[in-house]
Formats: C-alpha cells, sequence, structure tokens
C-alpha cells in the first residue's frame, strides 16, 4: 500500500459520516421563520414535547401570529431516545402586541 495513512484517515471519516448520519434524521423537520402555531402542532404530532422559549417575553397574541426563531432538541444521544421523551425546545416571537403583523 503506497499512503497507508491517507487510507486510513479516509475509512475513518466515512465511519464518523456514516455513524452521524442518523442524527440529522433525528430533528424536528419544522425550521426557523415558520409560524409558531403551525411548528409546535407539527413538532407535537411527531410525538415531541414541546416547550415555548419567549424571545422578548411572554405575550398574550395567538401563535399564529408569532414565528420560530430556532427549534433545540438536546436528544443527541445513540440511539436517540424515544421522541414522547424528549423537549423540544422552541424559540418563538411576536409582534409587539400593539401592531397589526
Amino acid at each position: 500500500m503506497r499512503y497507508p495513512k491517507l487510507t486510513g484517515f479516509v475509512m475513518t471519516m466515512s465511519a464518523i459520516a456514516i455513524g452521524c448520519a442518523p442524527l440529522a434524521i433525528a430533528e424536528p423537520t419544522a425550521g426557523s421563520g415558520q409560524p409558531a402555531d403551525q411548528t409546535i402542532s407539527a413538532l407535537s404530532s411527531e410525538g415531541y414535547n414541546v416547550a415555548i422559549n419567549w424571545v422578548g417575553g411572554t405575550s398574550t397574541l395567538s401563535l399564529d401570529r408569532c414565528r420560530v426563531n430556532s427549534i433545540h432538541n438536546p436528544n443527541r444521544g445513540v440511539p436517540p431516545l424515544p421522541k414522547s421523551s424528549v423537549t423540544v425546545y422552541v424559540d418563538v416571537q411576536c409582534p409587539d402586541e400593539g401592531s397589526n403583523s
């Protein structure tokens, strides 16, 4: 073999890439900028427990007027826990309560 170190490196990186693939699949599918009500509903229907992190303070507006800034899924174990055992945190930002947007 001409390049045993290079071959070993390539094989190691391939194994790491294959081993990390299930983590990407385990992430919630809803994304940033989506309506908060739809995102929370989708995550709940997938079996996750959902908690809201209010960005800028709590709001009395309905969630259909608010947007998702980000989603945090702490379930990064291998193998991942069942979704019903995981709380996914959704950062939600609402417009000022006096605005019409």
